[in-house]
C-alpha cells in the first residue's frame, strides 16, 4: 500500500495546479512518458487543454487504471472501471509547478532556478532546468528538460532516492475529451486514509 500511496503522490505533483492558467506553448496534447518507482517501470500519459489549464494524468498502478486531476486544491485519483475516486490533500505540491512559459525574477530566485543547456527528448529540442523545489516540507534538488512549457523529463533526488520520468512520445493539438478532466457522475469520492503514507 505505501508504494500505492508514495505513486500517488507523484502522480500529484505531475499535474500542475495552475487552474486557468497558461502553462504551455501548445492549446491541447498528449505525453506518453514513462517512470522507474523503486524498481518498477510504470507508463503514464498526462492530458492538457487549454493550453495546460486543464490537465490529467493517466497510469497503470498494480494491474488498476488510474485517473489523477486536480480540483478544489486536491488531487483525485479516479478509478473509472470501478467507479470510484479518492482525494488526497495537495500538501503543498501545487506551489512546486512553475510555469516555465512565463518565467519571471521572483520565481527565479524563489526556485533557484538555472538554465543549464539544451537536450532532445522524444525528438524534441528542450531546455534543461536545475532547481529547487518543497516536496513534504523539504527542499528537493530537481532537474526538468521543457519543450514548449511542457517538461518532457524531470529528475527529482528525495530521501527514498531519485524519482524520474522521461517522456517516449508527444502529440500536439489533438481533440481530448472533456470527460477526461471530470469526475464521472454518481461517483462518491473518498478521503485518502493518510496512515497510508507510513513515514513518507
Amino acid at each position: 500500500m505505501k508504494k500505492l500511496a508514495i505513486i500517488a503522490v507523484l502522480a500529484a505533483f505531475c499535474v500542475g495546479a495552475h487552474a486557468q492558467e497558461k502553462l504551455y506553448e501548445v492549446k491541447s496534447g498528449k505525453v506518453t512518458m514513462e517512470m522507474d518507482m523503486m524498481g518498477q517501470t510504470i507508463v503514464q500519459e498526462l492530458y492538457f487543454d487549454d493550453y495546460g489549464a486543464k490537465q490529467a494524468t493517466v497510469m497503470n498502478m498494480q494491474g488498476q487504471k488510474m485517473r489523477s486531476i486536480q480540483k478544489d486544491g486536491s488531487s483525485i485519483m479516479i478509478n473509472d472501471a470501478d467507479k470510484t475516486a479518492m482525494r488526497m490533500p495537495a500538501m503543498g505540491m501545487g506551489q512546486n509547478t512553475i510555469n516555465f512559459s512565463a518565467l519571471d525574477e521572483k520565481t527565479i530566485k524563489k526556485n533557484k532556478i538555472e538554465e543549464v543547456g539544451e537536450e532532445v527528448i522524444a525528438g524534441k529540442t528542450c531546455k534543461k532546468y536545475k532547481y529547487k523545489v518543497m516536496m513534504m516540507g523539504q527542499a528537493v534538488n530537481a532537474t526538468a528538460w521543457v519543450y514548449k512549457g511542457i517538461t518532457l523529463k524531470s529528475s527529482m533526488n528525495t530521501d527514498f532516492g531519485e524519482m524520474g520520468q522521461t517522456a517516449t512520445k508527444i502529440e500536439e493539438d489533438i481533440t481530448i475529451e472533456p470527460s477526461m478532466f471530470t469526475i464521472p457522475e454518481g461517483v462518491t469520492v473518498q478521503d485518502m486514509d493518510m496512515s497510508m503514507m507510513g513515514g513518507f
